[in-house]
């Protein structure tokens, strides 16, 4: 029988509510099913507490860790014991995540580079190609990273009128830079017109850029225009368009397979959305992002690129902010590991209703989900949370804790 009054192993740190209050890991759990609920999930709830209780009595095995393999061409498939992650915990998460998230299409757990969950639900496997939809910010921030590493770019300090000479720009723009497109502090509203770089470039910002952070889904599309001005003026290297210069210098090194691309308005692919992959190859961005930007050996992203781009920049709400166009969590939690307390802050890449990658550097681990995004029931700026709820109540608690007496080593 499960023993409600249990401690649960993960705890959020002082500075957090829960924690400060000792709520329970069923408190966690309930909390997280209303906001379910809140977004019309249908479960069994006598299932989840029933999850929950083999989550909490689940036993707990140590094997060796194995070092960290590259999946350029296979993810090694490994037992999640091998990693220090119990089974039992997440084949508990593998059957509750459908319940809670019905319209997913996919869910994988990869921990110190070994794939050890991967579900899919709707028709999908390991094949399928899905648009990943502003995941494609992410991508397009780390092709910056590249340029960087190539001395294609000084910095994303660098100014727009600088960078695109060719383009007229609004006098209130004058002082863009990269990385106010990075971190949606452009000062430019949201439209559809703002999807043509010119239209954009000869807008009048509403703020002062550099100021105010508004999600603007097609101010990506500046990096873009700037990236394929540098391939096609041959400033990067063989590469003769945006599309050759991130097939070159990304996907292929990390070898993701590109089914398609969508194309904006001036012909080159579209910043803001518009990728379609494979959730396999979804998740190698986010094995680059926890090696430092380094593959195979090769340095593939700007010594530091990782670090600044998963710093908080700009706020959003109590829960997250923003990077260089990938979310940074605002919340850590305290988990119990064979190493001890660790706490976890953890960065994500997300797009329209479920496309998401959590980033977890403290434990080398990632969590990937894709889904139909044309469920209506998701709002998307809600449903990250949600996601990261899922992550850290149901895949954090198959991390093998210290079991040792009181944690002393």
């Amino acid at each position: 029988m499960c023993n409600f009054n249990m401690m649960p192993i993960i705890r959020e740190s002082r500075s957090q509510n829960f924690r400060h209050n000792g709520y329970s890991f069923q408190t966690y759990l309930l909390y997280f099913c209303c906001h379910a609920y809140r977004l019309g999930c249908s479960f069994n709830l006598s299932v989840v507490l029933f999850l929950a209780c083999a989550i909490q009595g689940s036993s707990q095995t140590q094997s060796p860790q194995a070092s960290a393999p590259w999946p350029t061409a296979n993810w090694l498939e490994s037992k999640p014991e091998v990693v220090e992650m119990d089974s039992t915990v997440l084949n508990a998460a593998e059957q509750i995540y459908p319940s809670l998230f019905p319209s997913g299409y996919s869910l994988l757990v990869i921990r110190n580079g070994h794939l050890v969950s991967e579900s899919y639900f709707n028709g999908q496997t390991a094949e399928t190609a899905n648009h990943i939809y502003s995941v494609t910010k992410t991508f397009v921030a780390t092709l910056l990273g590249v340029a960087e590493q190539k001395g294609w770019i000084d910095s994303v300090g660098q100014g727009v009128s600088d960078l695109l000479p060719e383009y007229s720009i609004h006098p209130k723009l004058a002082a863009l830079t990269l990385k106010d497109i990075l971190t949606h502090r452009s000062g430019v509203p949201n439209s559809r017109s703002s999807a043509d770089v010119r239209l954009f470039l000869q807008a009048e910002p509403e703020s002062v850029p550099g100021t105010v952070f508004e999600y603007n889904n097609h101010a990506p599309n500046i990096v873009m225009a700037m990236l394929d001005r540098l391939a096609k003026k041959g400033m990067a290297g063989p590469a003769s368009d945006v599309r050759s210069l991130a097939q070159d210098n990304l996907f292929g090194p990390l070898g993701i397979n590109v089914s398609e691309w969508a194309k904006g308005p001036q012909g080159f692919p579209q910043g803001g959305n518009g990728l379609y992959m494979s959730s396999r190859d979804l998740a190698k961005l986010g094995y680059l992002l926890l090696r430092d930007g380094i593959w195979e050996d090769e340095r593939i992203l700007a010594p530091g690129w990782v670090k600044a781009a998963s710093e908080h920049r700009a706020a959003f709400d109590r829960q997250k902010g923003y990077g260089y166009l990938n979310w940074v969590r605002k919340r850590s939690d305290i988990l119990n590991t064979q190493q001890g307390d660790v706490e976890v802050q953890g960065y994500f890449a997300y797009g329209h209703r479920g496309q998401f990658i959590g980033i977890y550097p403290e434990l080398d681990l990632l969590v990937v989900t894709t889904a139909d995004a044309s469920d209506a029931t998701r709002d998307t700026f809600f449903v990250p949370d949600l996601l990261h709820d899922f992550v850290r109540l149901f895949i954090f608690q198959s991390i093998i804790k210290d079991n040792r007496p009181n944690g002393k080593k």
